[in-house]
């Protein structure tokens, strides 16, 4: 008997101590979730979020705010990363989003926005204080902010969902420019250049040899300086402007004029302070018809280089139309570019490049220097 009752004690003891642990472990606790990290903190509808942490196992759901729940698929997730998009009904601005499994849940702040920003283009790509540049885009969403050079805050004109009217702040010199939207920034293609302009004439009164009764007119051109000024054919784009016409005598040269050579004042440099590389000479030019017609810059410097120093341009094309040269391409007969601090005068002259028989004509407006600061 005594050896019967053994045999049961070997049977039982075991069975109880199998059931002890089992009760032990199925009284354990499951640890809830925990977020390490998280990517991005912003985005709008349909953002891919990245979750990485812990326990995210036995997982129940994923919901923004207003239990609006994140469409979750299980394949794209373990115990220790999560992905999921951004659901179309979430509400935009701030959110918690909650993750939540059989043991607990867990949260982290998340800024529903409307779609990023896009910069199409931005002109003029260079502009002076307090002048207005335009950028084209998309998703231009409030709040707007615009920012020169990275760091330099624009007054904001006008705007629209496809477009900015901005003001260039002062203390701008070169740099791409930032639109910081409601879903993001985004950075203009080119680089925007602050620049100076040194007015030489509007022929409406204005700049530093204004006084085109002063200006000396030579050679075989029509006008004189009572009739170069004028106002109609063409149409002007505004004001008055200066007209250079007439028949090549056979020289090719026909003849032209210049800044204030009969007057004192001859002597006077136009104080520009950027270096060849970054000074540009600019004109707002038109045939009238006559698109053979070639016209000859020339500037000539004060206690520097006798010589004159040239850029010839044709003057094609019909209407009004803006011609920006750099003065690295003017030389002198020797190949000798010229110094923008010592420039006193500019000329213009009618030049028969084609040799034509017709009469060739050229208006100009609004001649300036501009230098890059």
């Amino acid at each position: 008997m005594r050896k019967k009752s053994s045999n049961i004690s070997n049977i039982i003891l075991p069975l109880i101590g199998f059931s002890l642990i089992s009760l032990m472990l199925s009284c354990t606790k499951a640890e809830g979730p925990e977020i390490l990290s998280f990517s991005p903190d912003f985005g709008p509808k349909e953002t891919l979020i990245t979750v990485e942490g812990m326990n995210f196992d036995e997982l129940t759901s994923i919901h923004f705010d207003n239990e609006i729940l994140a469409n979750f698929n299980p394949s794209f997730g373990t115990n220790t990363a999560l992905l999921f998009r951004v659901p179309e009904q979430a509400p935009l601005g701030e959110n918690q989003v909650v993750i939540q499994t059989e043991a607990g849940e867990t949260s982290f702040p998340f800024r529903v926005t409307l779609e990023p920003p896009e910069i199409f283009d931005f002109n003029p790509k260079s502009a002076n204080e307090g002048e207005l540049v335009s950028i084209l885009g998309k998703n231009f969403f409030e709040p707007l902010e615009i920012l020169f050079f990275d760091s330099i805050p624009g007054n904001i004109i006008h705007s629209q969902e496809d477009s900015i009217l901005v003001e260039v702040p002062s203390n701008v010199k070169k740099g791409r420019i930032k639109v910081k939207a409601n879903g993001g920034s985004a950075l203009t293609g080119e680089v925007f250049f602050s620049t100076t302009d040194i007015l030489v004439n509007d022929f409406d009164g204005n700049g530093f040899r204004s006084e085109t009764e002063k200006w000396l007119f030579y050679g075989n051109i029509d006008q004189n300086v009572n009739t170069a000024v004028q106002s109609s054919n063409p149409a002007p784009i505004e004001g008055n402007y200066l007209k250079i016409s007439g028949i090549d005598p056979g020289s090719i040269w026909i003849g032209g004029t210049e800044s204030h050579s009969n007057d004192p004042e001859v002597f006077s440099v136009f104080e520009i302070n950027s270096d060849i590389d970054n000074t540009f000479i600019e004109l707002d030019i038109n045939n009238n018809g006559s698109d053979k017609t070639h016209l000859i810059i020339v500037l000539a410097e004060r206690n520097g280089s006798p010589n004159d120093f040239t850029h010839t341009i044709h003057v094609d094309g019909s209407g009004w139309k803006s011609e920006s040269i750099p003065l690295n391409r003017f030389k002198d007969v020797d190949g000798f570019t010229i110094d923008p601090s010592k420039i006193r005068v500019v000329k213009l002259h009618l030049y028969n490049e084609l040799r034509t028989n017709r009469r060739l004509e050229v208006n100009i407006d609004n001649l300036k220097f501009i230098q890059i600061n």
